[in-house]
């Protein structure tokens, strides 16, 4: 008789670990580009196909992408925290979800 292993693999979440602030100023971005979508639905359509989310997280997306290669000065107030991160980061973020660091609240 033939016996196998099994192997297991263990898979690490895709949720990113951010602090308090980071998540809190994640769900007040989503907010303010998502009423950037409900004040301009011909737009959405014509690049999302009226998609209000995704089309607010890439206007979010594109803003960070843009203030981390030095293009436009960083995030300051409420949306600082979002500095340390990077625009991969933010993407998964909002795409796969995140968890709150223990202690997280920087």
């Amino acid at each position: 008789m033939n016996h196998t292993e099994a192997k297991i693999t263990i898979k690490q979440s895709d949720k990113v670990e951010v602090t308090k602030a980071q998540a809190w100023a994640i769900e007040e971005g989503m907010k303010h580009y998502l009423k950037m979508a409900d004040a301009d639905p011909a737009r959405v359509e014509k690049l999302t196909k009226g998609d209000k989310k995704e089309f607010a997280r890439l206007l979010f997306l594109g803003t960070h992408f843009v203030i981390k290669i030095g293009d436009l000065t960083p995030w300051d107030g409420l949306f600082e925290p979002l500095n340390s991160m990077s625009a991969d980061e933010l993407n998964r973020a909002i795409l796969k979800d995140y968890v709150v660091k223990e202690g997280g609240a920087e």
